[in-house]
């Protein structure tokens, strides 16, 4: 072998002794570091909507304890008023108990015993049982009977709907569900003037009601918007159409139901049939985020 030819070994030897390799050896090049790679698309919108989730969950659930703690509140004024003979008073205090029992009715409404004691109608009540809560002392203050009487019993089931409720954490389905319920139960029970039977100020029950199924879309819009933009926007337009037409009653404790013509009950159940039929549809788009899906709870 020629000195040129053991020279350029020698070079090659040289080479592989300083990579940490064998002379004929093939080894891949790795980077000594590696920049993490950035979360896909779809990775991105995932997080948001399960962010969008649990935000819905918790507004939802700050409105239900905080109207919950509002009516106890209520309640106590309402006794006070009563204890002090202030009758005109004592009947104010009731129709804001009443706008805030609204405000969780139709939560509260699964747990039938708890709920019997709080708003049970007259012609609700099983025979056997005792006429209680709200509407008893609604008709003791527009009727006849003793508030007094009646009083402690509503405070003790306030208070223990205010426990139970402080614990209810819905998920975004669940939510939708509720507000078309709360919507469904505006049309057939309010707008007809089938609730407050002694006082005969449904509307009350029309402007709370209505008010709560809005404030359950407005927690599930962040969330509605990704998954169904389009159809979130028309619903948002039928509720801001729809409290239009419940701000025009005007103030629900001066608005008796003989004040409201056959032809506004008409046009306002069918915008509260319309509302309802929009946000029934939005809630359909929010399965997977329901206890059939992934729960946000």
């Amino acid at each position: 072998m020629s000195a040129w030819a053991w020279g350029a070994l020698g070079s090659v030897a040289l080479v592989s002794a300083a990579c940490g390799t064998t002379a004929g050896a093939t080894h891949a090049i790795v980077p000594a570091h590696r920049a993490p790679s950035l979360p896909s698309a779809t990775a991105r919108v995932m997080a948001s909507r399960s962010t969008a989730a649990g935000a819905a969950t918790r507004i939802f659930r700050r409105e239900i304890t905080g109207s919950a703690g509002a009516f106890v509140a209520a309640i106590g004024n309402l006794q006070t008023a009563v204890t002090s003979g202030d009758t005109a008073g004592a009947r104010t205090d009731e129709v804001a108990a009443q706008s805030l029992y609204d405000r969780f009715r139709l939560v509260e409404s699964g747990n039938t015993i708890n709920a019997s004691t709080l708003d049970e109608r007259r012609a609700d009540v099983v025979p056997g049982a005792t006429f209680a809560g709200l509407h008893a002392v609604e008709r003791d203050l527009w009727s006849s009977g003793d508030a007094a009487a009646d009083l402690p019993g509503l405070a003790a089931q306030a208070t223990v709907a205010e426990y139970l409720l402080s614990k209810t954490a819905l998920d975004p389905e669940a939510i939708g569900t509720d507000a078309v319920d709360e919507l469904s139960w505006v049309a057939s029970v309010a707008i007809p003037g089938r609730e407050e039977q002694y006082s005969h100020l449904d509307a009350i029950d029309i402007v709370a009601t209505v008010g709560a199924a809005h404030d359950a879309f407005v927690a599930l819009e962040p969330l509605a918007e990704v998954v169904a933009p389009t159809l979130t926007a028309s619903t948002a337009d039928q509720f801001a159409a729809l409290d239009r037409e419940v701000t025009a009653l005007g103030p629900p404790a001066q608005v008796p139901d003989s004040s409201i013509s056959g032809a506004v009950r008409l046009a306002l159940s069918q915008r509260v049939d319309a509302t309802a039929a929009g946000l029934a549809q939005v809630e359909a788009r929010l399965a997977p985020f329901g206890t059939a899906g992934r729960s946000s709870s």
